[in-house]
């Protein structure tokens, strides 16, 4: 029995994995890799605060309003009482100043009804003394009373000028009235702003009172949690992260060989690099402007270091990468296999349905 040469052996194997690569992947442009990714959040308070009670753990898994922490600020209620009494005192102020207003307006109205009362009690008299004459004289055609140029009496000339100096004398006082009124309705009272400016403080203050219990913007994972029961923390300090519950986007990088290769815009599957059979459609949003070193992990040879363009795809909710998963980034060219999983991953139209439900596909 002849033995077989393990050398024919050796180049039979190469021969077949070369046919069989150039035939699973011969019809690809490239595969390229990257990292599966969370959207990441930062809790983080626009004031100092004291750290009164956790209800978390990192990891643990939260529904959206669940109570994170419980935090105090030991300045709120003394800013609180602070805006109260200066609202309080400006409030005072402009009432003092509003009552010196009016009082000055009721005593320009009381001058000016004076001045009236004055001047029309003597043209009353005036008219009266000449109704007495004229009824005195009227029988008496012989005697008619003196008149002027013009046709007017002497009395009559006098009641002229009684009711010009009437109104000479009534024309600034009502200036001077709707003056003050005016000043007194004004929108854009100094003391009314401040007023009105520290209503709106006090108002975000109380509202800032409702912020002490921390809830979970939405259904997510608690990552680090940086505070500790007791612990005084400073204005914008993060006091935990937190993660939504299944990555969103994917962080890849393209070699500097192949960047021209690849557009906002394309279509990509992406694949888990532990399961095979897990997979999903997913979209190039957004391509880096520099280029960077490939991280260590996502290298063919590890040692060898290799640069290239960071790009990142967005991808369905409803996936099973984990966060950090590394996953394998393919772009088809046309009429190849994957193409056409791309277009049966694909709805029909474009829009956010693409990224709402993962086919299941018989590979």
């Amino acid at each position: 029995m002849k033995k077989i040469n393990i050398h024919y052996l050796a180049v039979a194997f190469t021969f077949s994995s070369l046919f069989f690569f150039n035939w699973r992947y011969g019809s690809e442009t490239f595969i390229f890799f990257g990292f599966a990714e969370n959207k990441e959040l930062e809790i983080r308070l626009e004031h100092p605060v004291s750290i009164e009670k956790i209800h978390i753990t990192p990891g643990m898994r939260v529904k959206k309003g669940e109570i994170l922490l419980e935090v105090m600020r030991s300045s709120l209620e003394e800013e609180q009482s602070n805006l109260s009494h200066e609202i309080a005192k400006l409030g005072s102020q402009y009432n003092i100043w509003e009552s010196g207003i009016r009082g000055s307006i009721s005593r320009l109205e009381a001058q000016k009804q004076a001045k009236r009362a004055e001047i029309i009690t003597q043209i009353e008299q005036m008219e009266s003394e000449m109704s007495i004459n004229q009824s005195l004289i009227k029988d008496l055609k012989s005697i008619q009373p003196a008149k002027d140029k013009s046709g007017s009496s002497p009395n009559e000339v006098k009641i002229k000028g009684l009711k010009k100096e009437l109104r000479l004398a009534v024309a600034p006082l009502n200036s001077e009235i709707r003056e003050l009124k005016n000043e007194l309705n004004a929108a854009k009272n100094p003391l009314k702003i401040q007023i009105e400016k520290l209503k709106e403080n006090l108002g975000f203050s109380n509202r800032e009172t409702e912020k002490l219990t921390i809830p979970a913007p939405n259904d997510g994972v608690v990552g680090s949690i940086f505070c500790k029961v007791g612990e005084q923390f400073s204005s914008f300090n993060t006091l935990l992260t937190f993660y939504e519950e299944n990555p969103t986007q994917v962080k890849g990088y393209v070699h500097e060989s192949l960047i021209l290769n690849i557009q906002t815009g394309d279509q990509v599957i992406v694949q888990s690099g532990v399961q095979s059979n897990s997979f999903c459609n997913g979209k190039v949003i957004g391509m880096g402007s520099r280029i960077v070193e490939i991280p260590e992990r996502l290298r063919k040879n590890p040692t060898f270091r290799t640069y290239g363009r960071e790009i990142q795809i967005e991808i369905p909710t409803t996936n099973d990468f984990l966060q950090k998963e590394k996953v394998v980034l393919k772009l088809p060219v046309e009429n190849s296999d994957d193409k056409k999983i791309i277009k049966a991953l694909t709805p029909p139209r474009t829009s956010a349905a693409n990224f709402k439900k993962k086919p299941k596909i018989k590979r």
